[in-house]
């Protein structure tokens, strides 16, 4: 399939530059601006200042800068809210990275489109939009055209270094009673070491990263060890730096959300699996028949945090109550 590139001429005019400079007004949509030279999308809202990049392997959100202290969270080689591995039960369906593509864009959004491949039989449309006071929305839809099981979408985000994973993980279940749910940063173990780790939703998805999808490397794509753990409490995740008082959090509503994943952290560079941390969503975990059409909402956020880090929980439980009400409508 050929390219479409629908660059257009740069959005963002004076007199809403001007307007992004004054009182932001919660979940109000932000102009984008087209840069030539990196093509890229630019943004720039109360809190943060961005880019999204449609094309190239790392497509996403590729530049998320914490205005106040001048912190770029995304790791500078890569990107976040970006589609990479497609899978089905003991099936890999391919990689959207080196697909060819088009894109289209409007004064507050960017949308990629996937034409389906002999890979896979399906069209995947993602469209980014940024609203502020600090938030990147991507919507992800898709048209099956063919029959799969279980059915999922990885979409990693990969960030600076310095940055820490956290996610809420549920205890184990006793008798009646509720399970308690842990913050957890995972941390480096022997055990585990090399490997990825994978927060499943329930039981049923905790089987899907050992029923062979991750054993395919059919249309050249690199075997990566993923394993089933805890279950996840909460659908969202987050980074901190260091210190504790930034956050970068990522967040979908649980029926959206067949797992996490996450790189484990360690202080000490040679114990890190990688040279960046990286924290992924697994999108829709479904069943899917010819004509079935799934959408999934997924929100990157930066906020402040204080000592309790009671802000990412805040951000995902307003998320869930707006995406709620949305369905409703």
């Amino acid at each position: 399939m050929r390219d479409s590139l629908h660059l257009g001429t740069a959005l963002c005019v004076a007199a809403i530059l001007a307007a992004n400079t004054g009182a932001a007004e919660p979940g109000r949509p932000v102009a984008l601006t087209l840069n030539p030279q990196t093509q890229t999308y630019d943004f720039e809202t109360a809190a943060v200042s961005g880019s999204i990049r449609p094309d190239g392997a790392y497509h996403g959100v590729s530049r998320f800068v914490h205005k106040a202290t001048g912190t770029q969270v995304i790791d500078a080689r890569y990107s976040a809210l970006n589609l990479f591995r497609l899978f089905s039960v003991n099936l890999g369906l391919g990689n959207p990275r080196v697909w060819s593509r088009e894109i289209k864009a409007t004064d507050t959004s960017v949308e990629i489109f996937w034409a389906q491949t002999d890979a896979h039989q399906g069209t995947i449309t993602a469209r980014y939009e940024v609203r502020e006071p600090g938030h990147v929305d991507l919507t992800l839809t898709l048209k099956s055209l063919g029959t799969y099981s279980g059915y999922e979408i990885l979409l990693p985000n990969y960030f600076d270094k310095s940055m820490v994973p956290h996610l809420y993980l549920k205890q184990r279940a006793i008798g009646d009673t509720p399970p308690e749910i842990d913050l957890v940063v995972p941390t480096v173990n022997d055990v585990f070491r090399g490997c990825s780790l994978v927060f499943p939703r329930d039981a049923h998805t905790a089987r899907f990263p050992v029923d062979g999808r991750w054993n395919r490397s059919e249309y050249g794509m690199d075997v990566a060890p993923f394993f089933p753990v805890r279950h996840y409490g909460h659908p969202f995740m987050f980074v901190t730096d260091r210190d504790k008082t930034l956050a970068a959090v990522m967040m979908m509503q649980r029926d959206d959300c067949s797992a996490i994943s996450s790189r484990y952290y360690s202080e000490n560079e040679e114990d890190r699996a990688t040279t960046y941390t990286a924290m992924d969503f697994l999108v829709f975990g479904q069943d899917l028949s010819p004509g079935d059409e799934r959408t999934a909402r997924v929100r990157l956020s930066l906020t402040d945090l204080d000592a309790d880090m009671s802000q990412p929980l805040q951000l995902y439980q307003s998320f869930a109550t707006e995406t709620d009400a949305a369905a409703t409508e």
